[in-house]
Parts: structure tokens; sequence; C-alpha cells
């Protein structure tokens, strides 16, 4: 590593020594004298080293028996690794923390230094190599084994030899300072220096490849008989060449570890003499498209790591592997199962995930029987093979993969943990859902191709994720019907439906469910969903389905999480909620409907209208009292390809974080429901609102904002909206007689201000009048308007083809825009000619652009050439 900079790292002195070690002590209360004068005794064998002290301390925490204490002087006293300058100041005082550990917590630590200089290593990562090589007391389960892991790491951190961190997907993970590692590695002597070993821990062989493109070759000298652990690691996957015919004489090498390193073959000789071998790591080897035999002959290997290795096609069998408990073979292109797997009987982990070349298989019925410590079976999420055996999930703590759908009738205990469990009757083409890798937390079902029935059987409770795609449910009102407790599973946040033929609702509700519960009650339905979508359901006429009237007995919890609901093809479907519903949804922020022929209302009246949190009332223009209910969260309302849709719903909807209104293929649509809070009994826009999309002639026909829009609106600024062609409709302009400034810059794609519409006239600030040819002009008044500033709009040609009229008008400025050839009319006619508004000031503009100007009356530009000033 090239220096750039060094800096003087100074020690500490006695009494910075002793505070940074009371600190790290974290006493409760002051020590007794005698303990106290021996603390400080260890701390001055710390030398004033930061580190040391840390170190030290954090071993010593909550110790109050002065002969542990004394105990402890004297072992420091003792410790010798170390012989630089840096080296006999800070290593014993780190071995000497090390020396306090247990067998077990040592021999755990010291296989983090297995690991790359400055790694963020994966708790995970190095729980499952503690487990594999055997390093821990046997447990009865892997979740309890990971639990006894993450006690080890937790006092490694407490006693400062390990530092807690994350990594870049916020996983928790754990470093060794760099002379912690050091140390590590000198008692080990995996650098190379046995004269500072010890005799009474594993000996390491640890060598980083660099990082220049070149093959290395292995050293056989450095393979010597008494290692334990050797591992080699590279930053780029540089290549290792193994000699032809080697066979390294390591007897009691328990754990290689070879992971992410490029190596095109590893010779039959190569595992002979490596008999006491646990853990075989290969992880990430690209180069590997075959194993040597000699593999099959590795009777003590206890975990056999190929995840990764992508070019590998083929391993060889494996049938006297007796003691091996953990199997991966993901994201492999395997093809087929390695010879003899069923008879690995110890087996407790295997790792199919993403073998995306495995030939479909049905693992039959009674093959999983004699797997009794199996715990962990990660099967390709791509149906390439299904478990025909539904009581190995009796005994499993995770699991991802395909079952039947009969089998899944026969589950009485699901696993802790599962993730994209498939579910269909038979081995079909892939689903068109992708599988996405949502984590071990992430527990869902997807139910393919499956024919639902009335059954007894109950979802898991625990369930997060569902998906049902191209099932049948003839015959059966509700897919409550199928899963029992379907209308209580609180933890569900996400449910997707596709292609449900059957099906008329999704959720059934008992007149006996009470509607005005207590907020603690436990039947809150769905109060966890999230996202909501539902695709091409023929049949479906509605989300519930009540026994009386009312039909809608919702707690007022349903669907209070919910944030994303998309719609499509559901053609039966005359209306999505009650109004009463809707009000529930607080957290909602997208609602995309679409491709529904049927669909009426997206919010119809019902008796629960008003009983919702969200809910108000206010005066219409008319005097009429209107219900309002707030969506405060909706961002994006999408409605597209509804030919029946007239209302969408009756009352007013405050959304004000609204960004995004799409609205397509909906004519009998003719009025946008009032997204506007009001101020001063005026309606005004949301602030966050960027963009209406819809078909130009609905827009320019129909109304759909309301009078009055923009209304109490005073100022404006537009700045780099360039892929914006128009900023108004001559509908709209009218509404803003409260606006003072316009300001518009740098938009390279505008081409008009105000464009034409048939709905021109309808605000209270228009009338017409004779041009010079004699014609009428639609006149607009803008009366307070005092500023209007347009610059660098190239596209720009038209600010607004009707006169406006703006009697308070103080300056104008327009600056490169070339386009631009006539001012609107700003000028009230008295007797046929135009007069100047009292209050203008100043016009500023390019000198050419001025004079290129085209007039309806040749004594304007004379009126106004006094007013204006040429600018460069």
């Amino acid at each position: 590593m090239d220096c750039q900079r060094e800096l003087e790292v100074k020690t500490l002195d006695k009494n910075e020594s002793w505070d940074l070690f009371k600190t790290t002590l974290h006493l409760k209360m002051e020590l007794p004298a005698d303990v106290e004068k021996v603390a400080q005794s260890v701390t001055e064998r710390c030398a004033g080293l930061p580190l040391g002290i840390v170190a030290v301390a954090g071993s010593m925490k909550g110790v109050t028996d002065i002969r542990e204490w004394r105990n402890a002087l004297e072992q420091l006293k003792a410790c010798s690794v170390g012989h630089d300058e840096m080296e006999r100041d800070v290593f014993p005082i780190l071995e000497w923390s090390f020396n306090r550990l247990n067998k077990c917590e040592r021999n755990c630590f010291l296989y983090c230094c297995l690991y790359p200089e400055d790694s963020k290593l994966k708790r995970k990562g190095l729980i499952d190599l503690f487990i594999w090589a055997e390093l821990m007391q046997k447990r009865n389960s892997w979740s309890q084994e990971f639990d006894q892991g993450h006690a080890i790491l937790n006092k490694l951190i407490k006693v400062c030899l390990l530092e807690e961190t994350r990594d870049s997907k916020g996983d928790d993970c754990v470093k060794m300072h760099d002379l912690v590692r050091d140390m590590a590695l000198r008692i080990t002597h995996g650098n190379s220096k046995p004269n500072s070993s010890r005799d009474d821990v594993p000996r390491f062989l640890v060598k980083s490849l660099g990082h220049e493109d070149s093959i290395v070759a292995l050293e056989q000298e450095e393979w010597t008989q008494d290692l334990c652990a050797i591992s080699f690691y590279s930053q780029n996957s540089k290549g290792i060449e193994i000699p032809p015919a080697w066979s390294p004489n390591c007897p009691k090498l328990s754990t290689l570890l070879l992971s992410y390193c490029f190596i095109e073959e590893i010779p039959d000789s190569f595992f002979r003499h490596m008999c006491g071998l646990k853990v075989l790591n290969l992880e990430g080897c690209k180069g590997i498209t075959e194993l040597p035999n000699s593999v099959s002959d590795m009777v003590n290997l206890t975990a056999f790591i190929l995840r990764d290795c992508t070019c590998l096609r083929s391993v060889p069998p494996l049938g006297k592997l007796k003691q091996l408990r953990d199997l991966d073979l993901s994201w492999t292109d395997i093809e087929d199962l390695p010879q003899g797997w069923e008879s690995l009987v110890n087996l407790e982990s295997l790792n199919l995930d993403d073998c995306q070349s495995l030939k479909r298989k049905i693992i039959p019925k009674e093959t999983f029987s004699q797997f009794h410590r199996l715990q962990l079976l990660l099967l390709p999420p791509y149906v390439r093979v299904q478990v025909n055996d539904p009581e190995v999930l009796n005994q499993l703590e995770s699991f991802t993969g395909c079952l039947s759908f009969t089998d899944f009738y026969k589950i009485t205990r699901w696993p802790k943990y599962y993730n994209n469990v498939y579910i269909n009757d038979i081995l079909t083409e892939d689903p068109s859902y992708e599988f996405d890798d949502y984590g071990d937390q992430e527990k869902q079902l997807y139910f393919h191709q499956c024919k639902l029935g009335r059954g007894s059987n109950y979802l898991p409770d625990d369930m997060e994720r569902m998906i049902i795609e191209d099932c049948e449910g003839m015959g059966i009102k509700c897919l409550s019907d199928v899963f029992k407790n379907f209308i209580n599973l609180n933890h569900l946040s996400e449910l997707e439906i596709i292609d449900l033929v059957g099906i008329e609702f999704l959720w059934q509700l008992s007149s006996a469910s009470p509607r005005d519960q207590p907020e603690d009650s436990s039947f809150r339905p769905l109060r966890g969903l999230q996202m909501l979508r539902l695709t091409r359901l023929p049949n479906l006429v509605g989300l519930f389905y009540g026994e009386s009237e009312p039909s809608y007995l919702l707690s007022a919890g349903t669907f209070s999480s919910l944030k994303e609901l998309w719609i499509s093809g559901c053609h039966n479907m005359k209306q999505l909620f009650t109004v009463q519903l809707l009000q529930n949804l607080q957290n909602l922020e997208e609602l995309r409907v679409e491709d529904c022929e049927g669909l009426e209302e997206i919010a119809a009246d019902g008796n629960g209208v008003g009983q919702g949190g969200g809910e108000g009332t206010q005066l219409t223009s008319s005097g009429g009292a209107i219900t309002m209910i707030s969506l405060p969260n909706l961002r994006c309302l999408s409605l597209d390809m509804l030919p029946q849709l007239n209302n969408i719903c009756k009352a007013a909807m405050i959304c004000d974080s609204i960004e995004k209104i799409e609205i397509f293929g909906c004519p009998k649509v003719k009025r946008l429901p009032l997204f506007l809070p009001t101020i001063n009994g005026l309606p005004s826009l949301p602030s966050k609102l960027r963009m209406i999309t819809g078909d130009k002639e609905r827009w320019e026909s129909e109304p759909l904002l309301p009078t009055g829009t923009h209304s109490s609106l005073k100022r404006m600024c537009i700045s780099r909206c360039h892929n914006m062609k128009q900023l108004f409709t001559m509908q709209l302009l009218p509404n803003l007689q409260n606006l003072q400034e316009l300001d518009i810059e740098d938009c390279k794609g505008l081409e008009e201000i105000a464009a034409d519409g048939n709905a021109v006239g309808q605000g209270e600030g228009e009338g017409t009048q004779l041009n010079s040819s004699g014609r009428a002009t639609t006149m607009i008044s803008l009366p307070n308007l005092s500023c209007l500033s347009l610059d660098r709009l190239p596209q720009l040609n038209n600010i607004c083809k009707s006169a406006m009229i703006c009697d308070s008008i103080e300056e104008i400025k327009i600056f490169d825009c070339p386009k631009v050839k006539r001012l609107p009319l700003f000028l009230p006619t008295i007797n046929g000619l135009p007069s100047l508004p009292s209050t203008l000031r100043k016009i500023k503009g390019d000198k050419e652009w001025w004079e290129s100007l085209e007039w309806d009356y040749p004594s304007a530009k004379n009126a106004l050439d006094p007013f204006f000033t040429a600018q460069p």
C-alpha cells in the first residue's frame, strides 16, 4: 500500500489512559480502593496505546473481584508476542485479551482472520463457517446454532477484538482492526513467522493473491503438515494454477477456502492426502467446469460449498460423504443432482437455489424420510424441482421451492423461514411472474395453475406476500372460502392475483363482525396490507361480500396501511369502493385502474359514508353541503380504458400530496373530484402537483378542473421544464384573477403559454372586443398581473391568442423568444383605440425582436415605444 502522508499517533498520558480505561469499563460505581490500584497498574501495562486500553478494559467489564484483577495483571506481564516496537507495545495487550477467551471463542476469533484485510464480514457467513468447521457446541437446531454464533460474536465485540459495522446493503457485519488481525495471524504464524507461534492454537496459511492479472502458481513448500486452515483470496477473481499431479501432504487440514479465485482445473491428486478436510469452500471459482473424482472419497467432509461456481456443470458421486451437513450447489450450472445425494443422511442444509440448468424433477415421497436432521431446503424458484413429500416441511426451519397443491393441504407446521414457495399440482413451464430475491425473511406463497376448492386449510399466519396466478375457483364465491383465515392475515403486506377465474369476491364478511370494534380488537382485517394488485379477474364483482345490509361491515382499520392499488382487466366490477372504505385509505400513495369495461364508479355512495377519520364537509358554490374525504398521501391517480366510468367520487377528495393525474379512455368522466383544500372559501391547487395527462379532446371539451382552480395563485415561476409544450389551457387562464407575477425561463420545448380550447370563455374574466380587422377577439382579464417575464424560450410562438386585459401591469420582460411575433393586446379600448394601463413602467427585450413585432393597431407600437428599453 502506498503511503500518502505519515501522521504521528501519540500515546496517552497516565491520566488520559486511566480516563479512557474507566470510560470503557462502563463503571456504575467507583471501584474499591484496592481494586482500583490494581486496575491502574493494568492500565499502565497498556503503555498509553488507545487500542490496547480499549481491548483490556473491554475484557474486564463487570469484574470487581480483586483476585481476578491481580490475575489479569500477571497474565499481561507474561504476554510476549511481537517483535518490532509497535508490536512489542500492542500485541501483548491484544494477546492478553485473546487469552481470556475460552477455547471455542478463541477458535472462532482466529477463523475471522481467514478473510481479507479490512473486510466487512457478514455475521451469517462467519457463523456458517463456525458451524461447518465444528468450532461451536452442537445444538438441536439451525436457529439455536446461529444464536450461539451471534453470542460469540457479541462477546468478541464486547472485548474489543471485533468491531460492529454494516455493509452497503445494511446487513450486520463485523470487522477486525488491522493490528488485531496481524496479532491473530502472528500467533497462528499465518504470516510465515513460526518463531512467534503458539502450541495451543491451530496453524493457518492465509494469503492474498494481490491485484495483478497474472496467474499465481501455488508454492508447494508452504503447504506444511501441521496446517489446520488455508485461505487464499483474491480481490479481482485472480487465477490460481495448481501444479499437475501435486498432492499436498496436509493430514491435519480441516478448512480450505479458495473463494473467488479463478481455477481452470483441479488435479485428481490434489485432495488425496487431505483426509481430515471438513470444510471445502470453492465459492465463486468461475473457471471450474468439473471437479476431480477424488472429491468422492473425502469422507470427513462436513461442508461442501460450491455456490456461484457458474461454469460448474457436474459434481462427482457423493454417496460416501456420510458426514456431510451442508451442501451448497446454488448458482451453478449443474444439470442433475449429484449421484448418491439420497444417501447423505446427516445433511442439515441443501441449497439448490438458482440452478437454472437443473432438469425438471419431482422428488418422490419418502425420499426425505431418512433426512432426520434436514433443516434448510432451498430449491430452485424456477419450478425445476418439486417436493412430493409435505412431511419434510414439518421438520424444516427454512424452505424455498415447489410443492404440489394437494400436498399443500397436508402441511401441519410451516417452517419458521420460507420464501418463494411455489405451489402447483404439476411441473409446468416457468410462470410469467418473475421471482425476485427478497431475502430470508420474505414469507411468500405463490399459487400457480391450481384448481381452488373449498377446504379447511389455513395459510401461514405470518405470511407477508401472496401471489395467485392462472388458477380456477369455479363454484366458489369468495377466496376466503378456499383459505379459512384469509381475512385475518394481519402480516400480509402484498397480495397479487392474476388470471383467477370463477371467484366473485375476495373476502366474505359476516354480519356477526361488528362494525365499531375497539382499536385494539383482534378483528382488524387486512390492516397490514400495503400492496394489492388484481389483474384479469373476469368474474370479480367486488372486494368484499356481506351476508346482510349494510353489506360492508368493515372495521375502521381495513386497508389502513394500503399504499399501492392496481386493478386491471376486471370487467364485471361496477364499483371499486364504497366511500366508507375510501376514507380508510389514509396511506394510499398510488391508485391505478385500467381496462375494466364495466366499472362505473371508483367510490360509490354507501350507508357508511362519513364514518371514517378522513371525512368532513364544506359548502359548494351553490350553498349545498358536499362530503370531503382526505387522502393525504395519494401521489398518483391513473385511470385508463374505463369506457363506462362516469364518476370517480361524488365526494370531494383532498389530496395534498398529489403529483400526477393520468386519465385516458374514460369518455363519460365529466369532472375530476375536487382535489383542492379551501383557503378563504376558494380552492387552491396542491403544491406538489406536477402533471395532468389525458386525451386532448376530452380535456378541452369538458371542464375537468372545477371553476376557481388556481384562483388564489399570486406568483408562478416555471424554469427548466423542457418537455412542457403548453402551460395553460384557455379554460384555466381566466381563473387567475389574483395572479401578480408570471415568470417563465429556460423551457426549451414550450410553444404556448395559453393554448386554445373549446372551453374558452367559461371564466369570470372573459369578454370580447373587435380588432382592427373588425373580427371579434376573445378578451381575458388578469386584473392583478403586475409583471410578465419570459426568457430563453426558443420554441415559444404564442403567448395567448386572446387579448389579455392587465390593468395593473407594471413590467414586461421578453428575451430570447425569437418566434414570438405578437404581444397579446394588454390594452383596453376607448373609442376603438388602445389605451395604456396607468401602472405600466417599463418593457425590456431584444431590440431586433421589438422591431419585428406585428400589431393589430399601428398606434399601439407608437404608444408603447417610450416604455421599451433594449438590453443586450
